[in-house]
């Protein structure tokens, strides 16, 4: 798979160099990327000189600043195997985000609050595609993400495995009045639809970001940083009795 822009490809020599094949920058911009080549070098991955319009095809004509890679196709986590380990406890569903822009912010702010399983579904959902991790500025090669065939069954297991699941949708309570301590998993839905009725329905609760001004809602991105933010905050300030 072929990534674009500084700091996707610099995440992602960071994190798993192993993975990235080359990294290709225009000649034409060398000069301002040594410190991109300089941090491939060290990792050992080949940096390759190529011309401009060769980048602008590699990259499908995103923006890229001059710097393209390839690297191996990102493994999807194991949801078990996350789920099992001692350490998690804070997980974050996406149903069915379909916008690679969302879908890289929503892991950028995964990133930034310590979401410990970002799960997709593995039909009618974006993917980690080269427009995602770009969005993602690198937080797509730190956050673990699961696909899973069905998120109402997936739901069931965490509530088994002592998950209070809270759907963000209307007619909920909003966050503060909510206990989010302990095992919390989050679930965002769709930019149009939001959350589908089945998985809904398989939720512990609703919370409900209050709006005070005159759009009804927030972008499913930033509705999202506004609840992991409220989780971190109250298991922040206490643990749950």
């Amino acid at each position: 798979m072929i990534i674009y822009g500084v700091n996707p490809i610099l995440e992602a020599i960071r994190s798993h160099a192993e993975r990235v094949r080359y990294v290709g920058v225009a000649r034409e911009e060398t000069a301002r990327h040594q410190r991109l080549i300089a941090e491939a070098k060290r990792a050992g991955v080949s940096v390759r000189s190529l011309a401009a319009d060769q980048i602008d095809r590699l990259a499908g004509r995103g923006v890229h600043n001059g710097v393209v890679a390839e690297i191996s196709e990102t493994a999807f986590a194991d949801f078990d195997d996350v789920i099992a380990a001692e350490g998690t406890t804070f997980v974050l569903i996406l149903d069915s985000i379909t916008d690679p822009q969302n879908f890289g912010a929503i892991l950028r702010v995964a990133d930034g609050f310590g979401v410990d399983l970002v799960v997709i579904p593995e039909h009618d959902s974006v993917g980690l595609t080269p427009v995602a991790v770009k969005a993602s500025a690198g937080a797509s090669e730190w956050v673990p993400v699961a696909q899973v065939t069905n998120l109402a069954r997936t739901i069931e297991t965490l509530q088994k495995a002592g998950y209070w699941v809270y759907a963000a949708a209307d007619g909920g309570d909003p966050p503060q009045a909510i206990d989010l301590r302990g095992k919390v998993a989050l679930v965002v839905g769709n930019e149009g639809k939001g959350i589908r009725r089945n998985v809904l329905e398989h939720c512990d609760r609703v919370v409900t970001i209050p709006m005070q001004g005159h759009i009804e809602s927030f972008n499913v991105a930033t509705a999202a940083a506004v609840l992991c933010y409220e989780v971190r905050r109250q298991q922040g300030n206490q643990e749950p009795g």
